[in-house]
């Protein structure tokens, strides 16, 4: 728990000026509460001097009561002792100010009027610093996290499911702002209140006091014991929460699927499965948090029960007047109010704590893909990309081995395959998504492990089959390949995508929104404002990974004689879905369950009969 709340704590260390400001607001506005209390004294002090109370034979007493003088005389000098040592702190001015304006109610009314707008300004500007560092560690920690997940690798994100890593970042950043809330708004600010209740108790009665000190323990130990047990199944209900997330994140994915397949009550019933063991997790939590809550209701309950038995002994033996008496039953009030605060408020910790930690497991989640010390930029690409015996596992099962081939510049390199052979686990390693488990891939001479990634991304342009556009202007998707590219250089890579003429018939034109995903344009719109993305990046290495897979004929002829145009001069690697789109590359590499089996051209493979022959026999066998 200590390391969770300095690990919090010390996002607000760059703002540490308002930090403490606001703890001096916070020690000044607890101060000028607790003058508030001390009233009360002088106030029923002078209430009990202007009764006039019945004597036992019926006629009217003396104003003021008479005490035991075996019992004033002792108690005043023991009292007295310690009102003289607390005394001692507060400037000889104020004392003497007080005592002058504390013999009348007009006095004291007026040193209450005096008090009011101290504690309305200490109290906004305390509460004001407080939101202020608060909410700037809260932005901090969500900005941290967004920076610690981007450099991931690809590993990263495929070894976890989307929705945990969304309830991640909605859910548990949500319990680590409210852990961020408590510790500035309870944690610090309760046991300032704490402390002040017990001086003033002490103060009012050093007797009574004693009972304080032995039933607070009491108070906090099921505070202490129960905390455990309310971050434990705090972190199980989170965890239970991102499967939920995920069920919820498939079923709005797959909602065609399921449609067409009459899925519908299979997915209810596991959603309400998933749904029962969060219910059951969360009412463990609950349980715990609620008898927490329910000890210190209990605990206050005894408290003031005892309170009132021992202070009523105590006035009855004659050692403490009506004033001293009310000034320690505020005093324990506030004593109590705080000390339920803070119960409620550890309680509530405990279950931010379990969300926070979950946060920093993710913060702490070093980059995969880092670049060396000794990392130099990539020029650009002169003479070859070459692969040497470069192999690739993922959890522990091979994916690729031992592929070694070499590309010339400008070549046109076409990959063919079966399904899982590792054609696209093999471009990604080039655009360095992946650290390859063995051998080494080189662009002239150079190990892309020891060149900057962000300089080896600058020199490669990628159009997948799973086309992404963001939601946001086409002419925003496009300018993802150079950001300072003009409208006319838009426009122009537009144009060779043939893209162009659609999108100037669009309401905004360019600056029509795609959609979420790029719904509000057909599949192959969306292929080609990407294919116009990496044209406008004019990247010296290309790699088009079923890249006109979503294209009708007549499109992908249009999109074909572009890329044509475009691959000139460039290194080019290709993975098409339609092997008659690869019969003129330069090379063609074969692969076959993680090995590179074949590699040459066309009219060489079909003549050896091997493998891509086949292959090409099949698709032409399926009518391409």
């Amino acid at each position: 728990m200590f390391r969770e709340c300095t690990r919090l704590l010390a996002f607000a260390r760059p703002y540490w000026k308002e930090w403490f400001l606001a703890l001096v607001f916070m020690f000044l506005y607890t101060a000028a509460s607790g003058a508030q209390l001390v009233l009360i004294k002088p106030v029923l002090d002078q209430l009990s001097k202007s009764s006039t109370l019945p004597s036992p034979t019926g006629d009217a007493a003396s104003p003021t009561t008479e005490r035991p003088d075996s019992a004033a005389p002792q108690k005043n000098l023991q009292q007295d002792g310690i009102r003289d040592y607390l005394r001692q702190f507060i400037p000889e001015g104020l004392r003497t100010f007080w005592a002058r304006h504390t013999n009348s109610y007009k006095g004291i009314g007026l040193l209450a009027i005096a008090l009011a707008p101290l504690i309305f300004l200490f109290g906004y500007a305390q509460d004001y610093l407080k939101h202020f560092v608060m909410w700037r560690a809260y932005v901090d920690i969500s900005n941290r996290l967004c920076a610690s997940l981007l450099p991931q690798s690809l590993s990263f994100f495929e070894a976890r499911k989307s929705g945990e890593l969304m309830s991640r970042l909605t859910n548990d950043l949500y319990f680590t702002q409210a852990g961020i809330v408590i510790l500035f708004e309870d944690v610090m600010l309760q046991p300032l209140r704490l402390l002040c209740g017990l001086v003033l108790a002490l103060y009012f009665s050093g007797k009574l006091f004693l009972l304080v000190l032995i039933g607070l323990p009491v108070m906090l130990f099921p505070v202490i014991f129960l905390g455990k047990k309310i971050r434990k199944h705090g972190k199980a209900t989170l965890e239970r929460m991102g499967w939920l997330t995920e069920a919820l994140r498939e079923i709005l994915a797959g909602i065609r699927i399921i449609k067409a397949y009459k899925m519908e009550e299979e997915e209810q019933r596991e959603f309400q499965e998933i749904n029962e063991g969060l219910f059951k997790k969360r009412m463990k939590w609950s349980k715990a948090a609620i008898l927490n809550q329910s000890s210190g209701e209990f605990f206050y309950a005894l408290g003031l029960g005892g309170m009132v038995i021992g202070g009523g002994y105590v006035v009855g033996t004659g050692s403490l007047t009506f004033g001293e008496l009310g000034g320690f039953i505020a005093a324990c009030m506030l004593i109590f109010r705080s000390t339920r605060l803070l119960s409620r408020s550890y309680s509530r910790l405990q279950e931010a704590l379990a969300g926070a930690s979950r946060i920093f497991e993710l913060l702490d989640h070093p980059p995969q893909l880092q670049d060396h010390p000794q990392a130099v930029e990539l020029g650009g690409m002169e003479r070859e990309v070459t692969f040497k015996k470069v192999g690739f596992a993922y959890n522990s099962e091979k994916v690729l081995e031992d592929i070694t081939f070499q590309v010339k510049k400008g070549e046109v390199v076409g990959i063919v395959g079966e399904s899982g052979a590792g054609k696209t686990t093999l471009v990604n390693l080039l655009s360095r998504f992946y650290e390859p488990t063995e051998g080494s891939i080189e662009i002239d001479g150079k190990d892309i492990r020891l060149v900057k990634r962000a300089s080896l991304v600058d020199n490669i342009a990628l159009v997948t089959q799973q086309t992404f556009l963001f939601n946001r202007s086409v002419a925003e998707n496009i300018l993802c390949g150079k950001r300072d590219a003009s409208l006319k250089e838009v426009e122009e890579a537009a144009g060779a995508a043939y893209i162009h003429e659609f999108v100037s018939g669009l309401p905004k034109g360019y600056d029509t929104s795609v959609g979420e995903l790029g719904v509000k344009v057909s599949g192959g719109q969306r292929q080609r404002i990407a294919i116009a993305r990496a044209i406008l990046k004019n990247a010296p290495i290309l790699i088009l990974d079923e890249a006109t897979s979503a294209l009708d004929a007549e499109s992908e002829k249009l999109v074909h004689e572009a890329l044509v145009n475009l691959m000139k001069g460039k290194t080019t690697f290709i993975i098409a879905h339609r092997m008659s789109t690869l019969r003129h590359c330069d090379k063609i590499l074969v692969l076959k369950d993680g090995r590179l089996v074949e590699m040459g051209t066309h009219e060489e493979l079909m003549s050896k009969g091997g493998e891509y022959c086949r292959l090409y026999q099949a698709h032409q066998m399926d009518g391409e």
